[in-house]
């Protein structure tokens, strides 16, 4: 039986190294039939429109002539609407993609039907859980970032201890949110690699350099380093700095290892309407063809055979460490993820 911890991977361990290179498979015959049959699905999804939902929509739609109805959700709503169509009796979605949060109320109120991927076979085990109540599409990796044009490359801080010096003391900046992909994860990972003693201490030590608290997502934080606000972002997203840099922002990112992993996954609904187009669905975004539109988007896909756009972003390619934060620890009830907030009113608020 997995524990708490055992969600909670070690830097070593998430550094992947490449598997041996599968021959992929074509889905069933009567799975694609009784999708054609089924003719849609619907997909709940808080990824990116333009460049992650309609392009796998509209390559699986050309491939298997079944059409993929989206909607954008936060993962609040996610739940919300998931739970109001079950108490109604009426399920009106089939998938839904999710940073990890919605995992945890949706699975406890039995909302998840538990699906593996027949394409999953090649993938590390980060990506696929025992429970199959989830898949994961992909591992974004938080660290710091500085602007360019304030702090030079051989000033800007490349380790933990160097995020302590007082000239950075109120330059620094990070999201002010609750979840695992924001100063609770850095804390975690923090107590992971140093212990609790040793990290606690860390902790105090980082409190004095007065980081600033801004609302928003980890993009908004990124573009108010870009635009000069502050130094330096702490828990931001390495392929944002990317993606933002080949736009000539003046950004760039640290390899502070270990980073934070955080997956991106997607489950099927528990009575799902559609449930073999959904299942087929799945089977396609993780084919090679569909983590190829992930890739072309910038995020660093799960498939090992299949490299990032930016081969820096990922952990074998790029040759880093990181730390995964499993989507089962990111209700803020339950351990650790409330003992990493507790820490994080008493010292950083």
């Amino acid at each position: 039986m997995q524990t708490r911890r055992g969600f909670i991977a070690g830097a070593s361990t998430l550094a992947l190294s490449p598997t041996a290179s599968f021959a992929q498979s074509q889905p069933p015959a009567e799975l694609i039939a009784k999708a054609k049959a089924e003719r849609q699905l619907v997909w709940y999804t808080g990824m990116v429109v333009s460049q992650v939902v309609r392009p796998l929509a509209e390559k699986f739609q050309a491939k298997y002539g079944v059409e993929v109805r989206y909607a954008t959700t936060g993962d609040s709503d996610t739940v919300l609407k998931i739970t109001s169509q079950a108490r109604a009796g009426k399920m009106e979605v089939d998938l839904f993609d999710s940073p990890g949060t919605s995992i945890p109320p949706l699975s406890k109120a039995g909302l998840i039907e538990p699906f593996a991927p027949a394409a999953l076979a090649k993938y590390a085990s980060t990506f696929k859980p025992q429970s199959q109540l989830y898949s994961g599409i992909y591992a974004l990796y938080l660290t710091t970032t500085y602007n360019t044009d304030l702090v030079k490359a051989a000033e800007a801080p490349k380790t933990y201890e160097d995020l302590l010096d007082p000239k950075w003391q109120g330059k620094m900046v990070w999201t002010d949110t609750r979840a695992i992909s924001g100063p609770p994860g850095f804390i975690g990972n923090v107590l992971s690699v140093m212990g609790q003693d040793k990290g606690m201490a860390y902790l105090r030590e980082l409190a004095k350099q007065k980081i600033v608290r801004e609302p928003g997502n980890q993009r908004v934080i990124l573009d108010k380093v870009i635009s000069g606000q502050y130094a330096i972002g702490l828990m931001t997203y390495n392929h944002h700095a990317v993606i933002s840099r080949a736009k000539e922002a003046p950004i760039a990112w640290v390899k502070m290892e270990p980073l934070v992993a955080n997956l991106g996954v997607i489950a099927l609904a528990k009575n799902a309407p559609h449930p073999n187009a959904a299942k087929l669905f799945l089977e396609f975004m993780f084919s090679d063809d569909g983590q190829k539109v992930i890739a072309e988007a910038g995020y660093p896909p799960g498939n090992p055979d299949v490299s990032p756009k930016d081969p820096s972003i990922g952990p074998v390619t790029g040759q880093f460490t990181s730390t995964l934060l499993a989507p089962e620890i990111s209700s803020q009830e339950s351990e650790p993820l409330a003992g990493w907030l507790k820490i994080y009113d008493e010292l950083f608020k």
